[in-house]
């Protein structure tokens, strides 16, 4: 889930997080501000909807308020729950498609694109220049979901 707030003087050049709570904090250039940081909202995968829940933002700006009091007043102008792309052991997939010739995956961050992208992103050109990746990709492969098939 995320909240966004109002328009407010610049204050903050980079995102911030929390150690001890859930928390994702950035302001963007127009001066909004984007409140979120892994308290997840409700999905029902038969409906194919994501909703908020009202306890969980509010968990989330009483810790923007603790650490940022001056965020007291700030008005929320949007708030949004979603989908992340998450795979069943919370690791990514970065790797050549075994199907597709000219494929790279690289999907499944499970809410760490921020601190892995910068080294996918090598990875990715490595593969891409068809060089071999300078630190280990295996353990990524989509192949680790494949079961063996019965004898």
């Amino acid at each position: 889930m995320l909240m966004i707030t109002e328009r407010l003087a610049p204050f903050l050049g980079t995102v911030v997080g929390a150690t001890s709570r859930p928390l994702s904090f950035k302001q963007f250039e127009n001066g909004t501000v984007l409140i979120g940081g892994g308290v997840r909202g409700v999905v029902d995968t038969v409906r194919h909807v994501a909703e908020t829940r009202l306890d969980g933002l509010a968990e989330n700006a009483d810790t923007v308020v603790s650490l940022f009091p001056f965020m007291q007043d700030a008005r929320i102008m949007r708030t949004w729950a979603g989908v992340e792309a998450v795979m069943q052991d919370q690791i990514p997939v970065i790797g050549l498609s075994s199907q597709h010739d000219n494929v790279i995956h690289a999907f499944g961050f499970s809410a760490h694109g921020y601190q892995l992208g910068p080294i996918t992103g090598e990875i990715v050109a490595d593969l891409a220049m068809e060089r071999e990746p300078k630190l280990p990709i295996t353990p990524f492969s989509i192949q680790r979901f494949q079961t063996p098939c019965p004898a």
